[in-house]
């Protein structure tokens, strides 16, 4: 299947870019879903909190998906000035604006103490998915001249799902420790969502190859939503044995939602309409000062807005996601101001 495209887009790349950005919000305005109580509250944050876990994941793999080939449009310089550009100046100007939000000043805490949280993202916590982006824009350069040479990438994939992932888990529900020093040390991190967004973009799967991804990916996520919740019911507190982002409940998640949208009908009708594509391509063009805002508007919103009620987990995040979206659209209007919600 050909790739779905508007324009010098690809669809249901925009598309995932707009959902995992909201997803991101549901998970960070589902805080009580570690504050393990038993009752339906906590199971309808559990659920949301299984749901939505995807979206970090995704975000990497579609890094992969539209950086590895950027040998064919500009030099390795200009990659990192673009990756500078596009994330470090807004990852520093929006910690500094956090941190002035926070009344949070080197001259107050020290430059050393201050230097520390910034560069360990203390300031504001979310920003802890930019230091695995960047080790991913390192990476990129060396795995990009591997790019046609899919089966040396899919073995790298497979082995860091079997050895990074798999393995450690299977020992620890066996109660034993894995011996983190047999690793694939060349997909350490997040790298193994770089390669995987590459190659399933890349690759034409069969029908059978599809049921087996969704199949794996639907386990996967009932898995971790039955023993997070058997578990946690029998220590009395939050058990977060099938959690973790490089895990391999992580792992089949994000490659079903990502296979999904790529073979979704739905998708290819929204391709084919112009205007509506368009308008996806705009939306996920602020994703990424969507999501460089989201925590302040959260901060103000609950002001006004009791957390951790029903309401808060199921409609704030779309009234968060629609007032960041605004801000980012018209900063995006203003020279200068523009280059930090790129």
């Amino acid at each position: 299947m050909q790739q779905l495209k508007a324009g010098s887009r690809v669809i249901y790349f925009d598309i995932l870019n707009i959902l995992a950005a909201l997803s991101v919000i549901f998970l960070h305005c589902n805080g009580n879903s570690f504050k393990f109580t038993g009752d339906l509250a906590w199971l309808q944050a559990i659920t949301i909190e299984v749901i939505c876990y995807w979206a970090v994941p995704v975000f990497i793999m579609l890094s992969g998906a539209n950086l590895m080939n950027y040998r064919e449009k500009y030099t390795t310089g200009e990659f990192f000035k673009k990756r500078f550009m596009k994330t470090v100046i807004p990852f520093v100007v929006w910690s500094l604006i956090v941190a002035a939000e926070k009344h949070i000043s080197p001259f107050e805490t020290g430059f050393k103490v201050f230097i520390n949280d910034f560069v360990n993202c203390k300031i504001e916590a979310v920003y802890w998915f930019f230091i695995p982006l960047f080790a991913v824009y390192l990476a990129i350069p060396v795995l990009s001249c591997l790019k046609d040479n899919r089966k040396i990438l899919w073995y790298m994939a497979l082995g860091a799902l079997f050895v990074n992932s798999l393995l450690p888990s299977v020992f620890s529900y066996m109660g034993l420790t894995w011996n983190y020093s047999l690793a694939m040390q060349s997909v350490g991190g997040m790298l193994i969502f770089t390669i995987l967004g590459y190659l399933f973009s890349a690759t034409e799967f069969t029908k059978k190859q599809r049921l087996i991804v969704y199949a794996l990916a639907v386990l996967a996520v009932l898995v971790k939503f039955a023993g997070t919740v058997i578990l946690s019911y029998e220590n009395g507190a939050l058990d977060k044995t099938f959690y973790g982002y490089t895990s391999y409940i992580a792992v089949l998640q994000a490659c079903g939602v990502f296979l999904f949208f790529k073979q979704s009908n739905v998708i290819k009708k929204i391709a084919e309409n112009p205007k509506m594509s368009k308008i996806i391509s705009r939306i996920s063009a602020c994703s990424f000062g969507i999501y460089l805002m989201h925590m302040t508007v959260y901060r103000f919103l609950r002001r006004f807005i009791a957390e951790f009620h029903w309401e808060w987990r199921l409609i704030v995040p779309f009234l968060i996601y629609a007032i960041c979206l605004l801000f980012t659209y018209l900063l995006k209007k203003i020279p200068v101001i523009k280059n930090i919600v790129p």
